[in-house]
């Protein structure tokens, strides 16, 4: 299962996906919720709920294990926070997490889960990716912007994992989380923080850091970061 990023859609994983087939492997990519519309400026997307994007997780794995005998997840941004809830509640024999959301650059994420919900009493703003190419933003096929509301929530689905992650041990018997060093969308100590908290209860799980991979986010799109294919996409399929 292969889940796509904020904003996004499948296509996203498109050649990756194809690549993973190509050796043998079914390959699952969801659609997740209100993600993929034709209207690339629609306002749907700034109502998603936490809940609406666990759901997303739980419904792929279900899915997922009538595909094979052994299921992996692996997602980025949002959708590597829905690997790694996969990680953490059980559903999937393998989870790999690249660059996952849980928290917006720069804050710790105490006092970014304050702005968080101080975003979701505020009036829910749309907001530009790049607010100097607004809807010429690329790829073409993703949201050129994102809602306020649905950024603090997928913060918040990020906080759920950590804090069952400070209750609990995770179920699945294998991890990966992937962080880009130079990821200027991301926070990185929260990542590092999640590990951490999984370290604590035995988790053989891994933190990798690659640092070879420059200033950006999406490390997965070929259409817009060409690398990949080289640089992203063979440790990627090692990884499962």
């Amino acid at each position: 299962m292969l889940f796509h990023g904020l904003t996004n859609c499948p296509q996203q994983f498109d050649e990756f996906a194809q690549q993973l087939h190509a050796r043998g492997e079914n390959v699952y990519v969801p659609r997740l919720p209100f993600h993929g519309h034709k209207n690339r400026l629609t306002r749907s997307i700034g109502n998603i709920t936490v809940a609406e994007i666990q759901a997303a997780a739980t419904d792929a794995a279900r899915l997922g294990a009538g595909l094979g005998e052994s299921v992996s997840a692996l997602g980025l941004s949002l959708g590597a926070t829905m690997a790694l809830q996969l990680a953490q509640a059980g559903g999937v024999n393998n989870a790999v997490g690249i660059a996952p959301f849980l928290m917006v650059p720069l804050i710790p994420h105490g006092p970014g889960m304050l702005l968080m919900h101080a975003l979701t009493w505020l009036p829910n703003r749309f907001m530009w990716w790049n607010p100097r190419r607004k809807e010429q933003t690329l790829p073409v096929y993703s949201y050129p912007g994102f809602w306020t509301h649905c950024l603090a929530r997928c913060a918040f689905a990020g906080a759920a994992v950590i804090a069952a992650a400070n209750r609990t041990a995770p179920v699945a018997p294998r991890c990966t989380m992937v962080i880009n060093a130079q990821d200027p969308a991301v926070n990185n100590g929260a990542a590092r923080e999640l590990a951490a908290r999984w370290h604590a209860h035995g988790a053989p799980y891994q933190l990798t850091v690659w640092d070879d991979l420059g200033k950006v986010h999406d490390v997965i799109d070929p259409s817009t970061y060409p690398a990949a294919r080289t640089l992203v996409y063979p440790r990627l399929a090692a990884l499962l």
